[in-house]
């Protein structure tokens, strides 16, 4: 029988690992909002490729403002908690699951992917990062369950002709189905909270590599994102969002040289990607308030992640 689950507000502190119990190896977080029926399910799928194993926690970021006690989505893992927020952090949610947990590696999963394959995608996961100490995230691949396929702006590379099918060190990751060293978690330090929604991984990206750190995208583990339309804003909103998003870490990161192409190249290429159904000029601007808002001033990576980059095959002004 598995034990009782905790329901714990954000800032509790984590029950005790009873004796019978190992500390958990990896820790798995979904954040969830407004799709229960889907997450159930993404739940069942990380439920599968668990089976047997005990060293695995499971914990659940509840963004719903209700009442709800979604603890008894879990009851089937051997170790899982549940953290009610009581309100919707967005993707920032990420890090009060990250602060939870005790595992070596933590596994992000979104509550609409089904993680994959069910019989060895923890096994995966742990194979790369022990072949090489310097990995601090595998991220998996995305796959469309509508197209069987990659969406490219989901593809982990500025180079978008690379092969999908195979593994290759890289300066990116996708949000979801990727696992981080948790002694690089903390070393690099939480996710970006400046985001409610939109590439806050390319901003967390950049910091990983300036630190040192390297990131692999292995394809022998994937998620099958279902795109369930629940808490999900309108897709120009979130195109608009995501271009805001782009020119903000851009600016940051970038050094000095690349940015004024950045925000001209890629701008013209949103605005095609999305038929002219969005407006470069709103999100410059809406960048123009965030930068009034923030005058920490900009931190650009230095000349070891430029060349990690060149040296993956990326384009550093992208």
């Amino acid at each position: 029988m598995s034990p009782p689950l905790a329901v714990l507000a954000g800032n509790a502190a984590p029950p005790r690992t009873t004796s019978a119990l190992p500390i958990p190896l990896f820790s798995v977080v979904m954040i969830t909002f407004a799709r229960d029926p889907v997450a159930r399910a993404a739940i069942g799928h990380v439920r599968a490729a668990v089976g047997t194993r005990e060293d695995i926690e499971f914990i659940l970021v509840d963004n719903n403002p209700d009442a709800v006690d979604r603890s008894v989505f879990l009851a089937d893992f051997a170790q899982a908690r549940c953290l009610k927020l009581h309100r919707n952090k967005g993707v920032s949610a990420r890090n009060d699951g990250a602060r939870a947990a005790r595992g070596t590696f933590i596994v992000f999963i979104d509550d609409d992917a089904f993680l994959n394959p069910p019989d060895a995608a923890f096994e995966r996961y742990h194979r790369a990062f022990r072949e090489n100490e310097r990995l601090a995230i595998v991220t998996a691949r995305h796959i469309d369950h509508r197209t069987g396929r990659t969406p490219r702006d989901c593809f982990p590379h500025t180079d978008k002709s690379l092969d999908q099918t195979r593994p290759f060190k890289t300066f990116r990751f996708q949000g979801n189905g990727f696992a981080m060293r948790r002694s690089a978690f903390e070393a690099v330090g939480p996710l970006p909270d400046d985001y409610f929604y939109g590439l806050e991984e390319i901003d967390y990206a950049y910091r990983v590599i300036d630190r040192g750190y390297e990131i692999l995208y292995d394809p022998s583990i994937w998620v099958v994102e279902q795109n369930d339309s629940g808490g999900r804003l309108p897709r120009s909103e979130v195109e608009q969002m995501r271009l805001t998003n782009k020119m903000i870490i851009s600016y940051k990161y970038l050094p000095a040289a690349y940015v004024p192409l950045n925000f001209i190249l890629f701008s013209a290429y949103v605005l095609v990607l999305n038929r002219g159904r969005i407006n470069p000029l709103l999100s410059f601007l809406r960048f123009l308030r965030w930068r009034r808002r923030n005058r920490a001033g900009r931190t650009p990576i230095g000349r070891h992640a430029v060349a990690y980059i060149k040296a993956c095959g990326g384009a550093v002004w992208k």
